[in-house]
């Protein structure tokens, strides 16, 4: 039987190819997330602002906001699947609403409607989900994307 001679070479060699590969995709998984998450985000923002403008119909017309997205369904003010989050496996937003009484005694109706990171990032990097959730929850903001605030009033704001 005869032996091979072994070239450190050649092993010396793919051992910096694995490196270099190995470089390159902890570079680029961050970039790829960040892509991933500007591109779902754009879509929750466009249902965001359609469940505002259906909303502010329905508090033009009945003085309030409404909670129950059935009823701006059955206002036809909403499809039915703009209330359902890009990439969520069939999740709704959610959505509240309320009334607080001013300083001055006037009574102020108050909406709110998001979608966490968890719900629509649903699929990508569960450890790049979790560091912007904890980045956000430390900051003190909603961990997502929302419209409107059920505290205060923020004239429907949204978030980002």
């Amino acid at each position: 039987m005869k032996l091979r001679k072994i070239n450190n070479n050649a092993i010396l060699g793919a051992c910096v190819i694995i490196m270099m590969l190995l470089c390159a995709l902890s570079i680029s998984q961050p970039l790829i997330f960040e892509k991933q998450m500007a591109n779902r985000e754009a879509e929750v923002k466009e249902k965001l602002m359609l469940i505002r403008s259906a909303e502010e119909r329905y508090r033009a017309k009945h003085g309030v906001y409404t909670g129950d997205f059935a009823v701006l369904v059955k206002a036809k003010y909403l499809k039915a699947e703009d209330t359902l989050i890009p990439y969520s496996d069939g999740r709704k937003f959610s959505l509240a609403a309320t009334t607080i009484i001013h300083k001055s005694g006037k009574q102020i109706p108050l909406m709110e409607c998001g979608a966490t990171y968890e719900d629509y990032l649903d699929g990508l990097n569960e450890e790049a989900i979790q560091q912007v959730t904890e980045k956000a929850s430390d900051a003190g903001n909603f961990p997502g994307l929302k419209i409107g605030d059920i505290t205060k009033d923020n004239d429907n704001a949204s978030n980002w």
